[in-house]
């Protein structure tokens, strides 16, 4: 068959599919609902993965989260008295050892986190409040609106600032600019210097953080923190005292380059199993989190792919039963096309031609019912979703690809008509 009949040979085609619309459009169903399914899938797993990304990503893949973390509690003594005090977790000393015995460490980032009541008047909110450096918030991308964060000056004169989420303030019944505002924490006066966007930390992304999810986060700086909550916490329960003595609560270690992370956090490990038997820490790798992350939605990805192929596979082998019972209806016209001149391979294109063209149509359609069905999902469910642009070029060409090989057994079965038989059918 001549190149230059191809154009012909699709205006046919074409021709032939309009003279059943209902019957084509039917056919097309099965391609639509798959492309569809296919662009949806692929934007709502690629907006999945941006936004873990997004929220691990805030932890800083280049950072290693040391948590102090109280052990379990051993058998007390007979005739033990009920007041004790319990040592645990991270000491001054592990800091200084850490900074000499690694040195893939860039910086360390001492915390300070206490969890103290916030008052404002009447009103009352637990919060976790973090004494932190000035660079702790810029390391964190906690951006603050209104206001300003703490700096150096303030850490060195032990400034009673503070600065606290929008959502604390709405909690606390604050109606006018909480800029300047005094917050008691903990029995303490604090003023109100800045405001953070209000972009709520992930619960993974607490948890690696030792942060309570049903606590607001309150930022002090480091060194008034730890002149005004220190180190020891004391708790009262029914006929008994507990106090116990952090000296660090948090370390933030922050490696070299992200390269020598795990090889960071190995030399870490190493160096607090030593020091620590009671295994009084955790420690928490963002970058493996990461990684773990990024597997998981990448069989996500996968499984919800392969799903909506089976709707592309469906609909191919309505495009092969529908282009069977078409040669039954057009034996005739088979008959004459071959009596007139036409080959097997002419029969063949002309068939190929229409299936291509239900498939691409199909597709088209596919991908403006999956884009609408993407608006409705992120308007009803707040997910996110990215498209992009080469996800439509790649499913119309799956959806091409599908139809086509759907029809070369009904175009081949065509071609193979004897003429003669043809033209007596009836």
């Amino acid at each position: 068959m001549q190149i230059s009949a191809l154009p012909e040979v699709f205006v046919l085609g074409l021709s032939n599919l309009r003279r059943n619309m209902l019957r084509s459009l039917l056919t097309m169903l099965g391609m639509i609902f798959g492309v569809g399914s296919v662009i949806a899938m692929l934007s709502v797993g690629a907006g999945a993965r941006h936004a873990i990304l997004e929220r691990i990503g805030q932890l800083g893949i280049q950072n290693i989260i040391v948590n102090s973390v109280k052990p379990p509690q051993e058998k007390k003594s007979q005739g033990m008295e009920e007041n004790w005090i319990d040592r645990y977790g991270l000491t001054f000393d592990d800091e200084a050892m850490l900074r000499e015995v690694c040195p893939t460490i860039e910086r360390v980032f001492p915390v300070n986190l206490v969890r103290k009541p916030v008052w404002f008047g009447s009103s009352r909110v637990d919060a976790s409040v973090l004494g932190v450096t000035p660079e702790h918030l810029e390391m964190f991308r906690l951006r603050v609106g209104r206001g300003r964060a703490f700096t150096e000056l303030d850490a060195q004169s032990d400034a009673k600032v503070c600065v606290v989420r929008k959502s604390l303030v709405r909690e606390l019944g604050v109606l006018r600019d909480p800029l300047g505002l005094t917050l008691r924490i903990g029995g303490y006066s604090f003023e109100v210097i800045g405001v953070l966007e209000d972009e709520q930390f992930e619960s993974h992304t607490r948890k690696a953080l030792a942060l309570d999810d049903r606590a607001h986060e309150v930022y002090v700086p480091y060194s008034t923190s730890m002149r005004t909550f220190g180190i020891a916490t004391f708790v009262q329960r029914a006929g008994s005292e507990e106090r116990s003595v952090v000296e660090l609560d948090q370390l933030i270690v922050m490696a070299a380059s992200p390269d020598l992370v795990y090889t960071t956090a190995r030399i870490l490990s190493a160096a607090l199993a030593r020091a620590h038997p009671r295994k009084d820490y955790e420690i928490v790798i963002p970058l493996e989190l990461l990684e773990q992350s990024e597997k998981t939605q990448a069989v996500f990805n996968v499984v919800m792919v392969l799903i909506a192929a089976i709707s592309l596979v469906v609909g191919g082998i309505g495009i092969a039963n529908i282009m069977l019972a078409t040669i039954t209806e057009r034996t005739r016209e088979i008959g004459v096309r071959r009596a007139l001149g036409a080959t097997r391979s002419d029969i063949t294109v002309q068939f190929l031609t229409e299936t291509a063209a239900i498939g691409l149509i199909g597709g088209i359609f596919g991908c403006a019912f999956g884009f609408a069905v993407l608006r409705i999902l992120v308007a009803f469910t707040g997910w996110t979703a990215i498209v992009e642009p080469h996800y439509f070029a790649i499913s119309l060409v799956i959806s091409a690809g599908v139809a086509v090989l759907s029809g070369i057994y009904p175009a081949r079965r065509a071609a193979r008509l004897d003429p003669i038989t043809s033209l007596r059918y009836e």
